[in-house]
């Protein structure tokens, strides 16, 4: 059995399908990875464990708990007008976006509390990356992925104008290579929620939450990029990592 986090019910042509990141490695995700099934044939809800249970036409069962819906509006809307054509109680996703909102609402509390300026916090697994939060000013904010499609491999970007802006190629054999940080980001806190190591830059990670520190030395700037933020685009150049005080 599948278990997705940050999942959300997308109409397709046919009907309805299920889109989320593996939540634990199995036999056919790494943590991580996106998955967006097949049609989806039938869902139940077990109100005791507070999660929905989803049957595909190819014969494939995910878990997926309330509190672990994408909940940001985006997403919610949409998952909860088609979640009621699937025949589920709008209670049952009201429940869900509000337990959802609870555990965002705990995170960000928790990340206030315990991490510095410049920390770039990244869940996790071998498969990809979940979600990604930045403390900037003593504020947390949640960035999202963009993907650009290239001819020969995709990009992913977490862009916050004038905060932030990290990117990174695509995943490979639980690897992956970055291409681009600003020299806002002082340090990546890496939460591997997965049992399989991650490599960043050829850095292994375990399983837990590793912190690393960014320097000139351990993360060169790669690839110039004409859009980039804070001083590594063509039009100008900042030295990288300035500031080399140590974190609170």
């Amino acid at each position: 059995m599948n278990k997705l986090t940050k999942w959300y019910i997308d109409e397709t042509t046919e009907s309805f399908a299920l889109g989320g990141f593996a939540a634990s490695d199995s036999e056919r995700f790494l943590t991580g990875t996106y998955v967006f099934t097949s049609q989806i044939e039938t869902v139940e809800v077990d109100e005791s464990s507070k999660n929905f249970i989803f049957h595909t036409m190819s014969g494939s069962e995910y878990v997926c708990s309330f509190e672990d819906i994408e909940w940001t509006s985006e997403f919610a809307e949409d998952s909860r007008d088609n979640l009621e054509r699937l025949h589920i109680s709008r209670a049952f996703t009201d429940e869900a976006i509000k337990l959802a909102g609870e555990k965002e609402n705990a995170l960000v509390e928790r990340l206030g509390n315990e991490f510095s300026n410049g920390d770039l916090y990244l869940e996790m697994g071998a498969g990809g990356i979940i979600d990604v939060h930045f403390k900037y000013m003593d504020v947390i904010h949640r960035i999202s992925c963009r993907v650009n499609v290239g001819m020969f491999q995709n990009s992913y970007l977490y862009c916050l104008l004038d905060v932030v802006d990290f990117r990174h190629f695509e995943f490979s054999g639980g690897s992956v290579d970055t291409y681009h940080m600003s020299d806002s980001i002082k340090r990546l806190v890496v939460d591997n929620i997965g049992s399989s190591p991650v490599t960043i830059d050829h850095k292994v990670y375990e399983s837990g939450i590793t912190v690393t520190c960014i320097t000139e030395e351990n993360h060169p700037e790669g690839l110039f990029s004409p859009d980039s933020f804070n001083g590594k685009s063509l039009l100008f150049h900042d030295d990288f990592m300035k500031d080399t005080d140590e974190p609170d």
